[in-house]
């Protein structure tokens, strides 16, 4: 047997990523505020790197008054063909993925002179409830953009036991910090409406592997293979904890559980509704308030009463979520019509403005006498900082590139307004600006443009569409609208089915499937169905 070194030629197709390209792609997906951090890290990081102090982080409060204004799209604009106007970004759309390859020449004097300065909120359902004062509960401005999991484990942080609890506890063979595992495995059980769910299969067969008797036991619980009553001291304390925490609602495993874990909370809440609650769910679901009456051995309007109290509950606790604080989104680009034209105008972050090269560091290059290692570093660092300066104007570039490629497409909604907007992919815009279709997503996800309509995330372009006769397609957009406004307007006691839905939308000429409609409704409007959206 031979195990000697052996000579042989071989052909293999492979790509190679050279840093700089990584760098540049890992910048074209960081949002305005990421951007930020990341260049005050590499500040730090690198010598060769500064922020200039004499150019403020603000903008004067008179520039203001000269940022252009948006112009209303005139009769005489309109019959024009959509062009636009050269930025001040140069457009180096064609030099982008050869950007590195002839960096040996650059001119290092001229980057020293100049440096670098060159519906938010888901529809709610009808039936939801305004906000109770007394149920309006803190949210620390920290928390604006926390989960409900990271809302919920706070409180457990703040939750402490009675003594009494924490003996029984021991006495069940769980201490209080497996006790408080317990519950924070009901978190991570919740869905977005705040209801636990059950194990899918996979991790099923996990917990079933790792043979944790109280684990199991609540996932026996979630699957209604054993009654609550009937689960152990510790599982059942764990998700009695998880129901008082707040919003109210949480930790249900059902709307019903759920309606009554609210109804329980408010002191004073009718009786005769909780009871209907708790004994004839199935007949108020159905809507048949005579034999709820007769069998509650009370009169159909004091039952119409009680029902109509219910309408303090919210069907979906968890989304309350969504009552946070706005959060702040910055634009990183502007649209503006003027002069019959649409306008893309990028705006850099007040610190990239600032960045420069230090002259200092960059000048000891002149210096015949500085040690080889030295030099080496300062060069090193060097070369690092121009191709970091590249890569943020080939963000800028690439996006001011592909906005304008939404804007060609969308010409619409910039006209008309967002019910406008029309189904578009990411590969239509991919194959407008010749670039990859990874790259597309990059710019998109996380972006924001200011329009005459709000400022939205670039990906909010991208829409899907039901397909009409003649290949015409109706945007997502303009039938959820359309939905919406059927809902508002119709006869409160005699709500729209899905099926009348769907031949009101085609009286409009949109034609569209009842389960589209179904879908639409539930997955993105959050409507109820016309039977909870019934009022007597």
């Amino acid at each position: 047997m031979d195990v000697g070194m052996q000579l042989g030629q071989s052909q293999r197709l492979e790509q190679t990523v050279s840093p700089q390209m990584l760098q540049s792609i890992a910048i074209l997906q960081k949002n305005s505020l990421e951007l930020e951090t990341a260049i005050k890290q590499e500040v730090e990081s690198n010598p060769l790197l500064e922020l200039d102090d004499d150019i403020p982080d603000e903008v004067p409060a008179d520039a203001a008054e000269n940022e252009p204004d948006y112009a209303q799209d005139s009769d005489e604009g309109a019959g024009k063909e959509m062009d636009f106007e050269r930025g001040t970004l140069e457009d180096s759309a064609d030099t982008d993925y050869d950007i590195y390859e002839n960096s040996s020449g650059e001119d290092w004097a001229k980057r020293l002179e100049d440096g670098a300065s060159d519906v938010d909120a888901p529809f709610k359902d009808l039936n939801y409830a305004a906000p109770d004062p007394d149920e309006v509960w803190d949210r620390p401005q920290k928390d604006r953009d926390a989960s409900l999991q990271d809302r919920l484990l706070d409180q457990l942080r703040e939750w402490n036991g009675t003594r009494e609890l924490m003996d029984q506890l021991l006495k069940a063979g769980c201490t209080e910090k497996r006790f408080r595992e317990l519950v924070e495995y009901l978190i991570d059980s919740l869905d977005e409406n705040g209801f636990l769910q059950s194990a899918d299969e996979g991790a099923m067969a996990k917990v079933l592997a790792d043979n944790d008797r109280f684990i199991v036991e609540i996932e026996r619980v979630l699957r209604n293979e054993l009654p609550l009553e009937s689960a152990s001291l510790p599982v059942a304390e764990a998700i009695h904890v998880l129901q008082t925490f707040k919003p109210r609602g949480i930790g249900a495993r059902n709307l019903q559980e759920s309606f009554l874990i609210q109804a329980l909370a408010y002191d004073d809440f009718p009786e005769l509704a909780i009871k209907i609650l708790r004994d004839h769910y199935e007949d108020l679901m159905a809507l048949r308030y005579g034999k709820i009456a007769k069998d509650a051995a009370v009169s159909t309007e004091a039952v119409q009463q009680a029902v109509a109290s219910l309408s303090r509950l919210a069907p979906h606790p968890g989304l309350q979520i969504s009552a946070s604080p706005t959060q702040v989104k910055a634009a990183d680009m502007s649209v503006v019509f003027k002069n019959g034209r649409y306008e893309v105008e990028c705006f850099k972050p007040p610190v990239q403005k600032r960045l420069r090269i230090n002259k200092t560091y960059a000048k000891m290059l002149d210096n015949k006498g500085l040690s080889k290692s030295d030099r080496d570093y300062i060069q090193s660092n060097l070369v690092k900082a121009n191709d970091f300066i590249k890569s943020l104007d080939n963000r800028f570039s690439t996006m001011e590139q592909v906005m304008r490629a939404i804007v060609k497409h969308q010409r619409d909604f910039f006209k008309k307004g967002p019910a406008f907007l029309k189904p578009m992919i990411l590969q239509d815009i991919a194959d407008e600006v010749g670039r990859d279709l990874s790259t597309i997503s990059r710019v998109t996800n996380g972006k924001y443009v200011e329009t005459p309509y709000g400022i939205f995330e670039l990906k909010q372009f991208f829409t899907s569409g039901v397909k009409q006769a003649a290949d015409e397609v109706v945007g997502s957009a303009q039938i959820l609208d359309a939905i919406k406004a059927l809902v508002d307007s119709e006869d409160k006691k005699k709500p729209l089915s899905d099926q009348a839905i769907a031949e009101a939308l085609l009286a409009q000429g949109i034609r569209v499937a009842r389960r589209t409609v179904a879908k639409y409704r539930e997955e993105e409007l959050k409507i109820l169905p016309a039977r909870f959206r019934k009022q007597v």
